[in-house]
């Protein structure tokens, strides 16, 4: 006969498939890829999951006047309500949808999930800015907090990524009050202690640009930073941040249409170590600085499909690249300790 701990796990699984909150819509099913691969690496254990994940896909309500441009569905998820946030940006023209099985993956990981849309549409901040150091940091200054307006980006503070941010979080907070989202925010201030910054592309470059002046749990990047051009790098990669560069770890392909940018701007950044090859599989000891070898078809689909819904699977439909995602999400699951 089943113990009651044997049932209530299977109860739970069945729970973190079907679970949504009243009022909020489901996700639709990522699209399957049509790319063959060869069988897969075991990827690393996940943690056991004990409460059910709750799902919220959303937009922002106009608030104060305010009607946020563009604005895509925001995509939520949780399991434990004291788990640390994961804050997703995505790449340029991109949504947070695109990244569907890279948030699940987080979300099994234990983390609560954030993927936020901002203005990110129009050029890309690598074409935008290419050699001139300071574009970099007027335009992500502008991007996140509204400061800093140029003719390249002149976002308004209540449009900003920070502004989003709190009003996302609020709004998370209303709709799932046993969720814990209110931990993320002090008043209006935003908890950064207490928030994993990550992105792909231009959503990386921002993220790290975020974490360089405020002290964050820790920051992964997927192809990004861009921000390296012919020896010229982002000013503000000049000196040091106050995120200690071991919370970091990156991740691009070899084949990436910006793979010497990038790596000049891991370079300016001065994480540690050096770049380590890998395929598919996650490496025993997670390095700072990975880079798959594995063909994912041209230049411009090399930048992506190690992190958007379009990469390659495996057995059971599993991405590929899922157990190289958890190696980095458990790299900075742990609070980071003041020194």
């Amino acid at each position: 006969m089943r113990s009651a701990g044997v049932i209530r796990r299977a109860v739970v699984v069945a729970l973190a498939v079907a679970f949504v909150t009243g009022g909020i819509g489901l996700a639709a099913p990522a699209d399957a890829s049509t790319d063959t691969a060869p069988t897969p690496a075991p990827a690393p254990a996940i943690p056991a999951i004990v409460d059910p994940i709750v799902r919220h896909v959303f937009r922002l309500d106009a608030l104060n006047g305010v009607r946020y441009t563009p604005n895509a569905r925001n995509v939520a998820l949780r399991t434990s309500p004291d788990a640390p946030l994961l804050l997703f940006l995505p790449a340029t023209r991109a949504v947070p949808e695109n990244y569907r099985e890279f948030l699940d993956t987080a979300g099994s990981a234990g983390y609560h999930v954030l993927a936020l849309d901002y203005w990110n549409r129009g050029r890309s901040v690598a074409q935008t800015c290419a050699r001139d150091a300071r574009c970099y940091s007027d335009l992500q200054a502008n991007r996140f907090d509204g400061s800093h307006p140029t003719r390249f980006s002149s976002i308004a503070p209540s449009d900003s990524i920070r502004a989003r941010l709190v009003h996302a979080l609020g709004t998370l907070a209303t709709r799932d009050p046993m969720g814990g989202w209110g931990r993320f925010l002090d008043g209006d201030r935003i908890r950064w202690d207490r928030i994993v910054l990550a992105g792909h592309s231009q959503g990386g470059g921002e993220s790290a640009f975020i974490a360089h002046g405020r002290r964050v749990q820790g920051v992964l990047l997927f192809g990004s930073p861009v921000e390296s051009d012919q020896g010229v790098t982002a000013a503000w990669m000049a000196h040091p941040g106050v995120t200690p560069m071991s919370r970091y770890y990156a991740l691009d392909s070899a084949h990436d249409m910006y793979a010497q940018r990038i790596a000049g701007s891991w370079h300016a950044l001065r994480l540690p170590g050096t770049p380590r090859t890998i395929a598919t599989s996650a490496p025993t000891r997670v390095g700072h600085q990975l880079v798959t070898d594995y063909a994912l078809g041209t230049a411009g689909q090399s930048h992506s499909r190690f992190i958007s819904d379009r990469g390659p699977r495996g057995r059971r439909d599993i991405p590929l690249f899922r157990g190289v995602w958890l190696a980095m999400l458990n790299a900075v699951r742990g609070p980071l300790v003041s020194s």
